[in-house]
C-alpha cells in the first residue's frame, strides 16, 4: 500500500504552500498599491486649485513609471531590473475588474488633467482591452480614445528621449491588434505608427508586415505604411528615431507595387524631405545620407535626377559648401578606389592565366 505522506509528496506539498504564500503576499502588495493610487487620485479630485491637482497626478505618474528596487522585485517575483510599477499593476487591475472600475470612476473626475490619460493608459490598458464590457458598452469608444491618446503621449515621450520605458505597453497593444480579428482602426493605427521604433529587429518587422498582409491584404498594408509615413512626417523629430524609421522603411520595398498612388507619393515625398539640408525638417547629415539610400532602394528610377537637384539646392546654403566639396572628394576617391580594385583584379587574372599557360608549356 502506498504511503500517503511520502517524503517526496510532503516536499511537493510544502513547495505548493510556499508558492501559494508568495502569490498571496504578492496579491496583498498589489492590493495595497492599487488602493493607494486610488486614494491619491481621490485627493486630487478634492483639490480646489488646478496646480494642486496637477502635482498629485504627476506624483502618481512618477510612482507608477518608476522602476522596482531589489526588495520590490523579490516580493513581486520580477527579476528584470528595468521592470516598472505599471507592468506589475496593469495585470492586477485586469484580473480584478472591480478595482479597475474604482480607478475608472476616479479618472472620470480628472479627465482635464494632463497626466490622467497617460495614467489611464498605463494602468487600465489590459483591463479595457481584455474585457469587452469594461467600463460599460456605451462609453467603450470614449475610453478607447482616451487610452489611445494617453498611449500616444507616452510613445512620443519614448521617441523624443530615445528610451524604451513604455515598450511593454506597446507590445501588449500590438499583440492585441495581431491576434484579434476586429480591432478599432485608431488602435491599429496607433500600434503600426510606432512599429518602426519599438520593433527594432528587421526579421521581426518583416514578419509582422507579412502577418498583417495575410490578415487584411493590400488595403491593410496600405493603411499601415500610410500611418508610418504620417508619423515620420508629423511626429518624429529626433535624429535617432528618424534613422530607425528609415532603416525599417527599407523593408517595405516588396509592397511598393501594391500601394495606392497617393500613399506612394507621400512616402517618396516624406523621405525626400529628409534629404534636404535645410527646412522644414533641418535633418542632420546622417539622416540626409540615409534618406538618400532609402530612396534609391525604394524608388531607383530617377536616382541621378534627385542627386543633381539636391546638389543644386545645396548651393543655396553657404554652410553646405564645404560639405559639397567633401562629398565630391569622397565620391572621387571612391571611384578611384573602385577603379584600382578592377585594375588589380584584372592584373591578378592575367597573372593566373600566364602561370597556367607556362605550366602547360613545361608539361
Amino acid at each position: 500500500m502506498r504511503r500517503l505522506f511520502s517524503p517526496s509528496s510532503s516536499a511537493k506539498r510544502k513547495q505548493r504552500e510556499i508558492k501559494n504564500d508568495d502569490s498571496t503576499a504578492d496579491c496583498k502588495i498589489k492590493t495595497v498599491l492599487s488602493k493607494e493610487i486610488i486614494r491619491k487620485l481621490g485627493l486630487a479630485t478634492q483639490a480646489e486649485q488646478k496646480e494642486d491637482r496637477d502635482i498629485v497626478c504627476s506624483e502618481v505618474f512618477a510612482d507608477i513609471t518608476g522602476t522596482l528596487n531589489a526588495a520590490a522585485r523579490e516580493s513581486t517575483g520580477h527579476s528584470d531590473a528595468n521592470t516598472r510599477w505599471y507592468e506589475v499593476l496593469a495585470p492586477f487591475f485586469s484580473s480584478h475588474p472591480s478595482t479597475g472600475d474604482e480607478l475608472l470612476s476616479v479618472c472620470k473626475k480628472l479627465w482635464g488633467q494632463p497626466f490622467t490619460a497617460p495614467i489611464f493608459a498605463l494602468l487600465l490598458h489590459q483591463w479595457l482591452l481584455v474585457h469587452p464590457d469594461a467600463g460599460g458598452a456605451d462609453e467603450r469608444l470614449k475610453h478607447l480614445n482616451i487610452l489611445i491618446s494617453g498611449a500616444r503621449q507616452l510613445f512620443l515621450g519614448d521617441v523624443e528621449t530615445s528610451s524604451m520605458a513604455f515598450e511593454p505597453l506597446y507590445t501588449f497593444i500590438l499583440r492585441m491588434v495581431l491576434t484579434h480579428e476586429h480591432v478599432e482602426e485608431n488602435l491599429t493605427g496607433l500600434s503600426v505608427s510606432f512599429m518602426p521604433y519599438y520593433v527594432q529587429e528587421d526579421v521581426e518587422f518583416s514578419r509582422i508586415l507579412d502577418e498583417l498582409n495575410e490578415k487584411g491584404g493590400e488595403d491593410l498594408i496600405d493603411f499601415v505604411i500610410a500611418r508610418i509615413v504620417d508619423a515620420l512626417a508629423k511626429d518624429i523629430r529626433a535624429d535617432q528615431a528618424c534613422m530607425q524609421y528609415l532603416y525599417r522603411l527599407k523593408l517595405v520595398g516588396k509592397f511598393i507595387g501594391t500601394l495606392r498612388t497617393s500613399t506612394r507619393i507621400r512616402l517618396q515625398g516624406t523621405i525626400y524631405s529628409l534629404t534636404q539640408p535645410g527646412g522644414p525638417r533641418y535633418a542632420s547629415r546622417k539622416v540626409n545620407k540615409l534618406a538618400f539610400s532609402v530612396l534609391d532602394i525604394l524608388f531607383p528610377h530617377g536616382k541621378r535626377t534627385r542627386r543633381m537637384i539636391n546638389f543644386g539646392f545645396r548651393f543655396l546654403f553657404a554652410q553646405e559648401w564645404p560639405w559639397v566639396w567633401w562629398d565630391a572628394c569622397c565620391a572621387l576617391l571612391s571611384s578611384i578606389s573602385m577603379g584600382l580594385r578592377y585594375v588589380l583584379s584584372f592584373l591578378v587574372f592575367v597573372q593566373q592565366r600566364i602561370l597556367l599557360w607556362c605550366r602547360r608549356r613545361v608539361s
